[in-house]
C-alpha cells in the first residue's frame, strides 16, 4: 500500500493519502477506516440534467468526501464500499446526501480522522511497509505454487504468489518436469530474497506436503553458497521446515501449530496473536460441546417426563 501524503498528529486529528495496490491492502484499509471517519475519494454518480425536451439522466465523475457510517468489503470483487453523508459542497451533490464510495486497487483516495491513535497508526505503519514489523516469514508451497506471507503482531500479508505450470514427471516429459521445476524454484528464491529480511524476522518457515520444502530447501543453501547470497548462509538455522497439506494460505495455520515455530517467536506479539487466536477458537469449541450436551439433556429429559 502506497502512503501518498501523511499529515496528522499522533493522538490528534489529520489525514492520509492512500493509494490500495494489491487485494490485502484493502483488507488493511477496511481495518484502518472507523465509523465517524471521513474518506474523500472520486465517484460516479447519476444526475439529472434540464433539457429542452425534459430531464436527461447522465452519469458524472466528481470528487465527494463522506462521513462513515457503514462499511462493506467484498473480497471477490476486490472493492471496499464506504457508505455516508456527503460533506463536501457540489453542484450536484447536496451536502447531507447519503452516498457510497467504492474504494478499488490502484485508485488514491484521503482519509481523515480526528483521533489516530495507536492502534490506527501501526495499522498503517504494518499496510504502508508489512515487512517492518513482520515476526514471522512463511513460504507455503507445493509443486508449481507458492505463497510467502508475512505474519505481524496483528496482520498477516501476501507479499508473493509464485505460479508455474509444471508437467509430469513421469516417462518422456521428465526432462520438461526438472528445468520446470528448477525454473520454479528460482522465481521463489528470488520472491524469498527480495520479502524476506531476517534483521526483522524471527525465522523464515518453508512448508508443503511431501518433499517439496526439502528440495526447495536444498536449492536454497545451494544457491546461496553457490552465490554467496549472505542473508541466507548467515542464517539457514533460523530456516524451519514444516509439513502442511498444501500451499494454499488457509495452510499458514498449520504452520502456526507447529511447536518449533511457536518456540522460535516466543514473546514476540504475532506469538500473543496466535495464541489468542487458539484461546478464542477453544472457546467456541467448549461453547458448542456445553451447549450440544445441554440441548441433548434438555431432550432426554423432555422425552423422560410423563
Amino acid at each position: 500500500m502506497k502512503v501518498v501524503r501523511r499529515d496528522l498528529v499522533p493522538n490528534g486529528p489529520g489525514s492520509v493519502k492512500i493509494i490500495p495496490v494489491d487485494s490485502d491492502d484493502l483488507w488493511f484499509v477496511y481495518n484502518l477506516i472507523a465509523t465517524g471517519d471521513s474518506v474523500m475519494a472520486r465517484t460516479v454518480r447519476k444526475v439529472l440534467r434540464e433539457t429542452s425536451g425534459g430531464r436527461d439522466a447522465e452519469r458524472v465523475t466528481l470528487k465527494l468526501e463522506i462521513k462513515v457510517e457503514a462499511i462493506e468489503y467484498d473480497k471477490e470483487g476486490s472493492v471496499l464500499r464506504i457508505r455516508g453523508k456527503n460533506i463536501l459542497e457540489n453542484e450536484h451533490v447536496k451536502i447531507g446526501a447519503f452516498h457510497t464510495l467504492e474504494l478499488e486497487l490502484h485508485r488514491p483516495f484521503v482519509l481523515r480522522k480526528e483521533i489516530w491513535d495507536s492502534l490506527a497508526l501501526d495499522v498503517l505503519q504494518q499496510a504502508s511497509d508489512p515487512g517492518a514489523s513482520a515476526d514471522l516469514a512463511v513460504v507455503l508451497m507445493q509443486e508449481g505454487l507458492a505463497n510467502i506471507l508475512l505474519v505481524g503482531k496483528s496482520m498477516t500479508s501476501t507479499r508473493s504468489r509464485i505460479e508455474t505450470s509444471i508437467p509430469r514427471k513421469y516417462g518422456p516429459a521428465i526432462a520438461g518436469y526438472e528445468s520446470a521445476l528448477k525454473k520454479f524454484f528460482e522465481n521463489v528464491l528470488q520472491a524469498f530474497l527480495k520479502h524476506v529480511d531476517f534483521n526483522v524476522v524471527r525465522c523464515a518457515v518453508i512448508a508443503s506436503p511431501g518433499f517439496t520444502k526439502d528440495q526447495f530447501h536444498h536449492h536454497l543453501l545451494l544457491e546461496a553458497e553457490r552465490r554467496q547470497l549472505r542473508p541466507i548462509i548467515e542464517n539457514k538455522s533460523r530456516i524451519i521446515l514444516v509439513h502442511t497439506s498444501s500451499g494454499y494460505k488457509h495452510s499458514l495455520r498449520e504452520v502456526l501449530d507447529a511447536p518449533n515455530v511457536m518456540n522460535m517467536i516466543k514473546n514476540t506479539k504475532a506469538a500473543q496473536e496466535v495464541r489468542a487466536l487458539k484461546d478464542f477458537f477453544s472457546m467456541l469449541s467448549n461453547f458448542y460441546h456445553k451447549g450440544s450436551s445441554s440441548c441433548m439433556l434438555w431432550t432426554k429429559t423432555c422425552r423422560d417426563c410423563p
